[in-house]
């Protein structure tokens, strides 16, 4: 199923990305893994920010979604930065194949297992990295909220029962979100929250969670350690027969 990217997670998350630099620190723990002169599939890669980060660490990247609007936000980076080793796919990653197969293909906290191996099989002739949740419950919710079963855990799993060799690393990356004021937080926990009722939530219900910011623009900010894993494994190693 599309992601429902509504006009209002753009924003904030435009904000959240260009406050803290998380897919910076994302790109350092995987620069290993991409020669420099690769070619790199950011699959998935919604507003870019990741696809920027990882350009600086290759020769060419290209960034591949099916919606049209954060990849809106890209195009505006790449303009503004002048960056030119940046190649932007609008639609569906299995139909809109290299004409040359990617070096190294990175899904970031996108796709299940099943499709990332079957699309590397037919699009990567080098390395295939997945970044997935790990941590059990939902990042923005009051309670506590299971985040499903698309995570780092359940990708492990899911290989050791295919038989793949692969290399996996856990680690932490600050990716929390800043607010111009009381009430866009609120506004961000009622979009967000899985608690249900999200119409109750107001600043009483939040204001423990907020922490006073130096910045003039941003004066509040919800700190919150993102927990990744990332799963490492050669294309080769897919078996054929993975459909």
């Amino acid at each position: 199923m599309m992601f429902l990217w509504k006009p209002k997670m753009i924003d904030y998350m435009k904000d959240a990305y260009e406050f803290h630099a998380a897919h910076d620190r994302l790109a350092e723990k995987l620069q290993h893994h991409l020669p420099k002169n690769a070619h790199v599939c950011d699959a998935g890669c919604g507003l870019g920010y990741f696809s920027l980060a990882l350009s600086t660490r290759c020769e060419h990247v290209t960034a591949i979604d099916i919606a049209p609007s954060p990849l809106a936000i890209l195009r505006q980076n790449i303009a503004d930065l002048g960056y030119d080793n940046i190649e932007i796919i609008e639609g569906d990653i299995l139909k809109k194949p290299p004409r040359k197969p990617y070096d190294v293909m990175v899904f970031s906290f996108f796709g299940t297992v099943h499709e990332t191996l079957k699309i590397a099989k037919k699009q990567c002739d080098g390395t295939v990295i997945m970044l997935k949740k790990n941590s059990a419950f939902h990042r923005f919710s009051l309670t506590k909220q299971v985040v499903g079963s698309h995570t780092y855990k359940n990708a492990r799993q899911q290989l050791e029962h295919y038989g793949l060799p692969f290399s996996y690393e856990s680690f932490s990356v600050e990716m929390g979100q800043p607010f111009k004021s009381i009430e866009n937080a609120v506004d961000f926990f009622r979009l967000y929250c899985r608690d249900g009722h999200p119409e109750a939530i107001g600043e009483a219900e939040i204001a423990d969670k907020l922490i006073r910011s130096t910045s003039e623009v941003f004066p509040y900010y919800l700190p919150m350690a993102r927990e990744v894993g990332m799963v490492v494994l050669k294309t080769g190693d897919i078996p054929d027969d993975i459909d």
